[in-house]
C-alpha cells in the first residue's frame, strides 16, 4: 500500500497524539484499531461506488512502529481507489500528501527530532 512515513527520534505516545489529533482537525474520522494503529478516513465507500471521480474515498491506516535502531517511524498509508478512476485516485493521493504534510508540520511544531520523510 502506497504512503508516507516519518522517521523519528520522538517519543511514540507523542507519534499518536499527533497522528489522532492532526487527523481530527482535519476532518478525518478517527478509529483506534489498537495501541499503535489508527484507521483515519474521509468520504463514503457508497458514494465513491456511485459517484467515481466526484468523491475522494479516503481509507488510510496510520501506524507507530518502533525500529531496532532506536527510531519510532510514523506511517501513513493510503488506498488506492481504482474503481474511481485516475482522477479519484489522484484527488485522494493529494489528500494523503496534505495529512502527512499536516503531520510533519506538527512534530516539528511539537519539537519531534524528525530525521527523514519518506514517500513509497
Amino acid at each position: 500500500m502506497p504512503g508516507h512515513a516519518y522517521i523519528t527520534h520522538g517519543d511514540p505516545n507523542v507519534l499518536r497524539d499527533v497522528a489522532i489529533q492532526v487527523a481530527g482537525g482535519l476532518g478525518y474520522g478517527v478509529e483506534p484499531q489498537g495501541a499503535w494503529r489508527l484507521k483515519v478516513s474521509q468520504g463514503s465507500l457508497a458514494a465513491s461506488l456511485f459517484l467515481g471521480a466526484f468523491i475522494a474515498y479516503c481509507d488510510f491506516t496510520v501506524d507507530v512502529v518502533s525500529h531496532a535502531d532506536g527510531t519510532y517511524h510514523l506511517l501513513l498509508h493510503r488506498n488506492n481507489p481504482w474503481w474511481t478512476g485516475w482522477i479519484g485516485m489522484n484527488r485522494v493521493k493529494n489528500r494523503a500528501i496534505q495529512l502527512a504534510d499536516a503531520y510533519g508540520n506538527e512534530l516539528m511544531r511539537a519539537g519531534v527530532p524528525v530525521l527523514q520523510r519518506n514517500d513509497f
